[in-house]
């Protein structure tokens, strides 16, 4: 009976496992950006969204600064459901928006929440492969593929997220700010 318990996917999911310094810095910099939309959608949101959206915020920006500092990013063996609440979350909002009988649905911008569950489901990939793969993490990958991996890993979140960030109520209003220098 054992033997038939270990090939569970989620008896795995119960230990940490050691992650590669290349995936680390996509999957930190992927929950950077997501994090990030989710702050800047919050201040458009209703009460109940807001203080939501600032949740999710602050979890992914935590675990973000969590999965560069260690090797063992925290949560690592739930993180595949756990990136994959805000899709969820929005879902439902879909849903409800679309059956309410108000007339009113309750509208977030497309391209941001859109982004952000992109990067998302990227985090959620990721980490699930990386659970199944077990494969140990050789201790001679190198600085400079990490610094490889985290440069395109920056350029690619920052080349999707600026955009869905400047489509934001914040974006817009930073953008909309006039200063006299």
């Amino acid at each position: 009976m054992t033997g038939w318990a270990t090939a569970l996917p989620m008896s795995r999911m119960s230990r940490t496992a050691a992650v590669a310094p290349a995936t680390r810095a996509f999957l930190a910099v992927a929950a950077l950006g997501a994090g990030l939309l989710h702050a800047a959608l919050a201040p458009g949101a209703p009460l109940p969204l807001l203080s939501v959206l600032l949740g999710l915020a602050l979890a992914e920006l935590a675990w973000a600064v969590a999965t560069l500092a260690r090797d063992r990013p925290p949560l690592f063996g739930i993180v595949p459901a756990l990136a994959l609440v805000p899709l969820g979350l929005w879902a439902g909002l879909a849903v409800v928006g679309a059956t309410a009988s108000s007339g009113t649905v309750l509208t977030l911008p497309f391209a941001p929440i859109g982004t952000a569950s992109l990067l998302d489901l990227g985090i959620a990939a990721v980490s699930a492969v990386v659970l199944r793969r077990r494969r140990p993490v050789q201790p001679t990958s190198g600085a400079l593929r990490f610094v490889l991996a985290l440069m395109l890993s920056a350029c690619a979140v920052s080349a999707v997220t600026i955009p869905a960030l400047g489509a934001t109520d914040a974006g817009v209003a930073a953008v909309t700010v006039h200063h006299h220098h």
